[in-house]
């Protein structure tokens, strides 16, 4: 298994933004943490700093010769370090406003890892309860076809023509994603293999129906779900119950993420000193921002779990129809 901690560029990053040479509060040689290892100047790495340099998680434990790269990408990039304060450059405003956009989002993403990490915890119970709940909804495929386009206005347009032409010739002359050539479809889905948004709104749609508007990380569906069959392979608890785990999870973290900003932003004082900046919710009025958050929240939220599901081709889905094409 190999290992990943080729991180020279990111280590100078991190020097600068802990602030003081020696990434991380190196001390010197004569009251440093624990055993040193390399001393540079007065800066000296210790055996505690090494381990934070090297990334968390890894099942095999790094060999005595992956240490040492390490610690000589350390030793190149305090050298650069010192040299650079030496010449002045952490005085420049561009490097000062970038090691401040650096911090800042260093230390947001690491409030909300400690804020939301008790508040995703699910537990057996709750899978299994949630399994039972929609047992129905995993004994059958899903087949689907979408249109896709990059705005709201564009799927507005995609409407009216729906009204006089086929789905099949709608997505083949205005739809986005690569299955356009099979007439958007998208072969047989199956619970857990939709993108979020598509999810929320199949297993309530009749075969032969067209969904409204739907928003994704990727623009803008319209779907119709064309047809439906009982799943080849049957499917256990066992089957989905990490799948299951991770979508409750990704719910949670939305609603806490969402509840956590509403209550941040309650107490903020946030003045939008241009108007035309402040963040407009989709039918609502400039400066309520806050409904406007709570939706970019919820978007970016799901935002890594449908890249997970994109296949390579660049489509929403991997072709699962043959490469049939549709006119």
């Amino acid at each position: 298994m190999k290992k990943s901690c080729e991180a020279a560029p990111l280590i100078v990053i991190v020097l600068f933004i802990v602030g003081g040479c020696g990434g991380g509060g190196g001390k010197d040689p004569s009251g440093h943490d624990g055993e040193g290892i390399v001393r540079i100047g007065d800066i000296v790495l210790t055996e505690h700093e090494l381990d934070n340099l090297l990334p968390a998680g890894e099942r095999i434990p790094f060999t005595t010769d992956e240490k040492r790269r390490t610690v000589q990408r350390w030793v190149d990039n305090e050298i650069l370090y010192q040299e650079a304060v030496r010449r002045g450059l952490k005085r420049d405003p561009r490097i000062v406003a970038r090691l401040r956009g650096l911090e800042q989002e260093l230390l947001a993403n690491h409030l909300l890892f400690i804020e939301l990490s008790e508040r995703t915890r699910v537990s057996d119970a709750e899978i299994e309860e949630y399994f039972g709940s929609h047992r129905q909804e995993y004994l059958y495929e899903y087949r689907v076809s979408h249109i896709l386009v990059n705005t709201y206005e564009e799927a507005e347009e995609v409407q009216e023509l729906l009204k006089n032409r086929s789905f099949s010739w709608v997505a083949n002359r205005h739809s986005l994603d690569p299955v356009a050539k099979r007439g958007g479809d998208l072969g047989y889905l199956t619970k857990g293999n939709m993108i979020p948004a598509f999810e929320e709104v199949i297993f309530d749609m009749k075969a032969g129906e067209v969904s409204d508007i739907i928003h994704s990380e990727f623009g803008y569906h319209i779907i119709k779900l064309v047809g439906m069959r009982e799943a080849l392979v049957k499917v256990s608890l066992d089957d989905v119950r990490e799948q299951i785990m991770n979508k409750l999870m990704i719910e949670r973290r939305t609603r806490a993420y969402a509840e956590f900003m509403r209550d941040l932003r309650a107490v903020a004082d946030i003045e939008y000193l241009e108007s035309e900046y402040a963040l407009v919710p989709f039918g609502g009025a400039v400066g309520d921002s806050l409904a406007a958050g709570d939706s970019l929240a919820l978007e970016d939220s799901i935002a890594v779990e449908e890249h997970m599901i994109m296949g390579e081709s660049g489509s929403v889905y991997p072709d699962t129809t043959g490469g049939k094409s549709f006119e």
